[in-house]
C-alpha cells in the first residue's frame, strides 16, 4: 500500500529537482566560471553573455551559428574543433537551458581574443558607481 509523502519528503524532492538543473551564477569570479548541461539562464542574452565570459576565461574564440527566438548555438571558430554549446527555451518558456555542451577543445589556446574588447575589460576593471556608471 502506497502512503502519501509527508511535507518533509516533498521539500527534499524539490531540492533534488533544483540540483538536477543548476542556475548560472552571475556573480561568479573570473576563472571560476563553468557551464554544464541542464544549466538554466533567465534570458538568451544572459546565456550569450555567460558563454562569452567562459570562452574568454578559457582563451578560445567562438561564433554563433544558430541564434534566433527559440535556440542559440555556439561553436569554436576552428573548423575541426568539436567544442559546442546549444541552449534553447525550456518547454514552459520561462528560461533558457543548455541542452548540449561539449567542452573538449582540440585547438590550441589563443593569446588574443576579439571578444575581450574594451567594454569587457572596462567592466572588469572599473568599479561601478551608485548609478552603474
Amino acid at each position: 500500500m502506497k502512503m502519501p509523502l509527508n511535507s518533509e519528503d516533498e521539500l527534499e524532492e524539490g531540492n533534488d529537482s533544483e540540483e538536477a538543473c543548476p542556475l548560472f551564477r552571475e556573480g561568479a569570479r573570473f576563472g571560476e566560471l563553468h557551464l554544464e548541461v541542464g544549466m538554466k539562464f533567465r534570458t538568451k542574452w544572459k546565456f550569450r553573455e555567460a558563454v562569452k565570459k567562459y570562452t574568454i576565461q578559457e582563451g578560445r574564440s567562438i561564433k554563433l551559428v544558430k541564434n534566433d527566438n527559440i535556440r542559440c548555438r555556439a561553436v569554436c571558430k576552428v573548423s575541426d574543433c568539436p567544442w559546442v554549446t546549444y541552449a534553447s527555451r525550456d518547454h514552459e518558456d520561462t528560461c533558457w537551458q543548455i541542452k548540449t555542451f561539449n567542452d573538449d577543445h582540440t585547438c590550441p589556446r589563443e593569446d588574443k581574443n576579439r571578444t575581450a574588447n574594451r567594454n569587457w575589460v572596462c567592466s572588469k576593471l572599473v568599479k561601478k558607481g551608485i548609478n552603474g556608471c
